[in-house]
């Protein structure tokens, strides 16, 4: 299944989404202006392209925090079901 895949031309979109989960984790935001600055800047990657990856990987991770708050305890799902 992965026999295509050449892994190093994966390695500067690694980098660039770990710098932008970097900037992301330390301020709380960020993630997609920085990733795709760098997507289309310095990659070379079409800007809509760019935008549709970041948006899959931005759906991923939020809905990763949703679940997360959801285990914690730490929804007013008072709230949550007025504002739904």
């Amino acid at each position: 299944m992965l026999d295509g895949i050449d892994f190093s031309s994966l390695i500067p979109f690694i980098a660039v989404g770990f710098a932008a989960q970097v900037v992301d984790g330390a301020l709380g935001m960020a993630f997609g202006v920085i990733s795709s600055t760098l997507l289309v800047s310095v990659l070379g990657v079409p800007p809509a392209t760019a935008s549709a990856g970041v948006h899959i990987v931005e759906t991923f991770t939020t809905g990763a925090s949703g679940i997360s708050h959801a285990l914690h305890r730490n929804i007013n799902w008072r709230l949550f079901s007025r504002l739904l």
